[in-house]
C-alpha cells in the first residue's frame, strides 16, 4: 500500500526518485554477483577501472544484499531493489512492534506503535533512494536487547551476545546507525544508572563486556578493510556539506513535497527549507506526535520509566539533528547546534547528515504512541471502543503517512525526468563491444554516472567501466584521472576545473591512454556537452560516432601489433 502504484508490477520501473536508488540497486546485483562468483563483494575492479575500489567504505547494505539473494539471483535487479524496500519497511515495523510490545504491553498499541516507526516520514522519504537508511529493523532490535540485558536480575554472557550480534546488524546496514546506537546505549545507560544507582553496573558489567567482545569479533574483518590501506581511506565531508543536511529547527512542523494531504502546501513554501532534499526530512506527524504526548502525561499506568526515557533521548536525539549550526525555517544562523562540539572532530563528519539523527527520535515518539494509545484502550474497554480507536488512529496514520503514488524512476534512462517531452530510451551498447572497459561520457557527473552503472547491470556486468558513483571515494582514482590524458580532456571538457584542450596532442596520446585502460568503447550520453565530447572523441579517434538510442559509441580499435624483426 505504501508504494503503490509500483509495488503491484516491481519490474516495471524502480522506487523511489532517479538518484542513489540506482546506486543502490547497483550495490545489490554486485553483492549477487559477487558471493555467486566467490569473490569478496567489499572490493571490486568493475567501476573507476583500473583501480580496484574499496567498497567498505560506500553504502554496501551488505544486510540488505544478504536479505534480497534469492531475489537478485531470480528476479532479476529491478524487483530485488523494489522488493528489497518493501521488505525492510514491513522489518521496521515488525521489530518495533516487538519492542512495543515489551514496553507498553499491548497488542494492538504494539502494532500501531510499530507502524509509527517502520513508516515515519524518516524512513519513507530514505526509501525514495536510501536502501540502507531504510534498512533500520536492527535498531529496535537493538533497543530490545539492551533494554533485556539492562533489566534481567541476572545478565549474563546471553544477553552480551544477544546485544553485540544487533549491534553487528546495525554495522551491516549502515554505520551511521552502529555510531547512533552505541550514542543511543550510552544515553540509555546514564539514565538507568540516575535512577538505578551503582547497583546497575555491578550487575550488568559483564554481559556488557561479553557485548563489546561479540561485536568487536563480527565486525574485526571490515573493521580491517575500512583501517587497513591508507589509500583506501576518503576524506571526511566539509563542515558546509555537514551543514547542509542538517535538519530545521522546526523541521518537525514540515512535511514532504509527497504528503498525501499537505503535499500541495509544502511545494509553495520557501526552497530554502528543503536544501538537503529528502535526507532533511525531520517531520513529525501531528497524529504520532498527539498520541506520544497522551502516552508521556499518561505513563504511569502503562510504563513510567521507558516514558521519561523515550521523551528524554527523542528530545535528546532531535537535537543532535540540528546539526553543528541551527536554521530557522531555511534561514542559516551562526548560532551554534547541540552537535556543534561533536562535529569539532573531523573523523565525526563520516556521519555525513545529522538529520539522520532522527532515525531515534522516530523510534522513542513510536514508542510513546504505543504507551498512548494502550492508555486509552485500557481505560475504554468496551468490545467497540477496543475496535473503534485503533480504526481511528490507523485511519489517520495512512491519512498522514500515506504516498500516493509512490515516486518512480526510469529503468530505460536513469537520467530521464518525468517533465520531459519525449519518452525515456535506453543506452544500447552493442553486444560486440561489451567487453574490457567501457569509458563513458560526463565522468562522475549525476545522473550520467547512474546511466553508466545501470547500463552495466543491464548488460550483466560484462565490461568494466571508468566512471561510478560511490559515497566515498578515495583521492587515488582522481589522481588516476588526471594521469591519464584523454580522461583528463574529457574532464576538462565538462568543466570539472580549468585548463585547456590539446587535441593533437591526445590524438597522438590516444592508444597508448586507452590501451592502459583496455578500453572497447567510448559512449557518450545526451548532456550538455554532449555535442563538444563527439567532436573531440572523432577527432581523436579520427573515425565518427555511431548512434546507439540514448548515446554516441566509438568502437576503440585494439592495438597494432608490432611485427619482430
Amino acid at each position: 500500500m505504501f508504494t503503490l502504484p509500483t509495488s503491484l508490477s516491481p519490474r516495471s520501473a524502480l522506487l523511489g526518485y532517479s538518484g542513489d536508488n540506482f546506486q543502490h540497486a547497483w550495490f545489490l546485483w554486485y553483492f549477487a554477483r559477487a558471493v555467486t562468483h566467490l569473490h569478496n563483494p567489499f572490493y571490486t575492479n568493475l567501476i573507476y577501472y583500473p583501480a580496484t575500489v574499496n567498497l567498505a567504505w560506500s553504502t554496501l547494505d551488505p544486510l540488505a544484499g544478504f536479505l534480497a539473494l534469492p531475489l537478485s539471483l531470480t528476479l532479476g535487479p529491478v524487483a530485488a531493489y523494489n522488493l528489497s524496500i518493501i521488505l525492510q519497511l514491513a522489518l521496521g515495523v515488525f521489530f518495533a512492534r516487538v519492542l512495543c510490545l515489551r514496553i507498553c504491553g499491548n497488542e494492538v498499541a504494539a502494532l500501531i506503535g510499530g507502524m509509527c516507526f517502520g513508516f515515519s516520514p524518516f524512513l519513507m522519504a530514505h526509501a525514495l533512494g536510501h536502501l540502507s537508511l531504510v534498512t533500520a529493523f536492527p535498531i529496535p532490535l537493538f533497543l530490545l536487547a539492551l533494554d533485556s540485558l539492562l533489566s534481567a536480575r541476572d545478565a549474563n554472557w546471553k544477553h552480551g551476545v544477544l546485544l553485540g550480534l544487533a549491534l553487528f546488524l546495525t554495522a551491516l546496514s549502515h554505520y551511521n546507525y552502529t555510531v547512533i546506537c552505541l550514542m543511543l546505549m550510552a544515553a540509555v545507560v546514564i539514565i538507568r544508572l540516575v535512577t538505578e544507582g551503582p547497583k546497575l553496573a555491578a550487575r550488568t558489567w559483564k554481559s556488557f563486556c561479553w557485548a563489546g567482545g561479540t561485536f568487536l569479533i563480527l565486525f574485526s574483518p571490515i573493521l580491517g578493510m575500512l583501517v587497513g590501506s591508507s589509500a583506501d581511506r576518503p576524506s571526511p565531508r566539509p563542515l558546509d556539506h555537514i551543514q547542509q543536511y542538517s535538519a530545521d529547527v522546526f523541521g518537525f512542523l514540515i512535511p514532504s513535497w509527497n504528503h498525501i494531504l499537505l503535499g500541495h502546501f509544502a511545494k509553495g513554501l520557501d526552497l530554502k527549507l528543503f536544501v538537503a532534499g529528502f535526507e532533511g526530512t525531520v517531520y513529525a506527524s501531528p497524529v504520532i506526535l498527539c498520541f506520544a504526548v497522551l502516552g508521556f502525561l499518561k505513563r504511569r499506568g502503562i510504563n513510567n520509566s521507558w516514558g521519561i526515557q523515550a521523551a528524554i533521548i527523542g528530545s535528546l536525539f532531535y537535537l543532535l539533528s540540528l546539526g553543528p549550526a541551527l536554521r530557522f525555517f531555511g534561514k542559516q544562523t551562526a548560532f551554534p547546534g547541540p552537535a556543534a562540539l561533536l562535529y569539532h572532530f573531523p573523523s565525526v563528519r563520516f556521519l555525513s547528515a545529522p538529520a539522520r539523527f532522527q532515525v531515534i527520535t522516530a523510534l522513542c515518539l513510536a514508542i510513546l504512541c504505543s504507551i498512548g494509545l494502550a492508555v486509552l484502550l485500557k481505560k475504554f474497554d468496551k468490545k467497540w471502543q477496543q475496535r473503534a480507536i485503533p480504526a481511528v488512529a490507523a485511519t489517520l496514520l495512512l491519512l498522514d503517512l500515506l504516498t500516493i503514488p509512490f515516486p518512480k524512476a526510469s529503468i530505460a534512462d536513469p537520467a530521464w525526468s518525468p517533465d520531459s517531452t519525449t519518452p525515456a530510451e535506453r543506452c544500447v551498447l552493442p553486444e560486440a563491444l561489451q567487453k574490457g572497459t567501457i569509458v563513458t561520457f560526463p565522468l562522475t557527473h549525476w545522473p550520467y554516472s547512474m546511466k553508466s552503472t545501470w547500463m552495466q547491470v543491464t548488460d550483466q556486468g560484462r565490461y568494466s567501466l571508468v566512471d561510478g558513483y560511490l559515497s566515498y571515494t578515495p583521492d587515488r582514482v582522481w589522481n588516476d584521472y588526471y594521469g591519464n590524458p584523454i580522461l583528463r580532456s574529457l574532464l576538462l571538457l565538462q568543466g570539472e576545473f580549468p585548463g585547456s584542450i590539446d587535441t593533437s596532442a591526445d590524438g597522438v596520446a590516444a592508444p597508448a591512454a586507452f590501451r592502459s585502460l583496455n578500453a572497447s568503447a567510448a559512449v557518450v550520453f545526451d548532456s550538455p556537452w554532449h555535442d563538444a565530447a563527439v567532436k573531440y572523441l572523432e577527432t581523436v579517434l579520427q573515425q565518427t560516432g555511431q548512434s546507439a538510442g540514448s548515446c554516441t559509441v566509438f568502437a576503440i580499435p585494439p592495438p597494432v601489433a608490432v611485427p619482430r624483426e
